[in-house]
Order: C-alpha cells, then structure tokens, then sequence
C-alpha cells in the first residue's frame, strides 16, 4: 500500500507497470475522446432535426436509426467496419496503429457510433421542451426566424442534459475500450486490463483500475465545471 501511494506498482515482464499504464494511457484516451467527439457532432445534429420535423418521417427515421446503433454490439461493429472499409473498399489498415491516423478511423468510428442514438434521443427531448417554453412562443410572435430560435435560443438552453449525456457516454466508453482494443490490436489501458486479468497479474489490475478511476473522476469534475460556463443560473448553487 505504500508503494502504491508513492506510485510504485512494481515490475511486470521486466517493465515499470507505472510505466506500460502511462504508454498505454494515451491511445485509451484517443479512442474514447475521439468516439465522443463523433458521438456527439452526428448525435446532436440529429437530434435537432429530429425535434424540427416531430413525427413525421425523418423524424422517425432518426429514431429508428438511433435504436438500431445503440444496439449493435461493439464487437460486432468493429467486424462489420473491417469487412466493408478494409477488406472489400481496403480504405483503412485493420490494425489500429497502422498507417498512421487512418488506422484510428475504425477505432474512433466503432467507439463512437454506438453512443449516437443516446445523444440524439437527449437532444430531441431537450429541443422539444425549449420549443414549447414561453420565451421560444414570444420569439416567434415577434417575427423572428426559426433558425436563429433554434441556435441563438434554444439551443443554450439544452445544453445542460446534452453534456449530461455526453459526460455519461464518455465514461462508458472508457470503461469499453477493451473489446475495441482488443479488435483492433491497439496497446490500450484495456489491453493491459485483459492481460492482468487473464495472468491474475494483481498489481497490474491494481493499476488499471486506479488510472481508469482517475480518469473517471476528473471527467465528472470537468462536467460539473462546464454546467457553470453553460448556464450561468447553476452558479447559485455553488455559492
């Protein structure tokens, strides 16, 4: 336990287990923040054109498209982008640290798309509600034009479950990194997870897991901070 304050985790395979978890921290962080960032742009571009054209069919197309990503399994996924984009269109290598930043693009696609119907179901709801509030219905009545209701207006205020949303999704999919990883040949945080776990390597599980639980907890904390900056009303409840 001391050394483990000190960060001193030991030895594994004659290498610095601190340092294979600060070797393999960074492709961790680039496949989750990278599948966030894609989440998040086509999730909540569909979400607001879903909220725009409420149950009609566009509408219903978004939602059925939603369902169906955050269905597929992540594995699956990775299989079905290795099959189209590299063996039958051969755009992308298959394994993730090949060809520079072509090898990321099935990794950051396969974290990501799973997490756009959850992003784009939030931002509907949070649309349609600041579509029905009063202040949107006097915008309207003093002749002012939808798409500057829409951006300039409403859209500030979903922001708040939006990145609720987006804070949650990042933190899953730091949590599954593993099968992607694994899929793609990427020497991750969850790579080194599903060696100690298969080695019974207990110091090196020790580890992961403590990098991942710091990790977890700054991004609540930048969650938290970016409720402040996005509506300046939450500040009441930090004094």
């Amino acid at each position: 336990m001391t050394g483990v304050l000190r960060g001193d985790l030991g030895e594994w395979r004659r290498r610095s287990i601190i340092g294979m978890l600060a070797e393999a921290l960074p492709y961790t962080l680039t496949l989750a923040f990278g599948g966030i960032i894609v989440a998040a742009l086509i999730g909540i571009t569909l979400g607001i054109i879903a909220a725009r054209k409420q149950n009609k069919w566009l509408d219903n197309l978004i939602m059925a498209l939603s369902l169906v990503t955050s269905s597929i399994p992540m594995f699956f996924l990775a299989v079905l982008l290795m099959l189209l984009f590299s063996l039958h269109l051969g755009w992308f290598p298959i394994r993730g640290l090949a060809d520079g930043w072509r090898g990321m693009v099935m990794p950051i696609l396969t974290m990501g798309l799973p997490s756009v119907g959850f992003i784009a179901r939030t931002t509907r709801t949070a649309m349609l509600d600041a579509l029905n509030t009063d202040y949107i219905k006097a915008a309207r009545a003093r002749g002012i034009p939808e798409h500057k209701i829409v951006f300039n207006h409403a859209l500030k205020n979903l922001m708040i479950p939006v990145i609720t949303a987006i804070g949650l999704r990042l933190n899953e999919l730091l949590a599954g990194t593993v099968l992607v990883e694994l899929a793609f040949s990427i020497p991750g945080i969850g790579r080194i997870l599903l060696d100690a776990i298969t080695f019974r390597q207990q110091m090196v599980l020790m580890g992961c897991i403590i990098v991942l639980a710091l990790v977890f907890m700054f991004i609540n904390l930048v969650v938290d901070l970016t409720y402040v900056f996005v509506d300046p009303r939450t500040r009441k409840s930090y004094r």
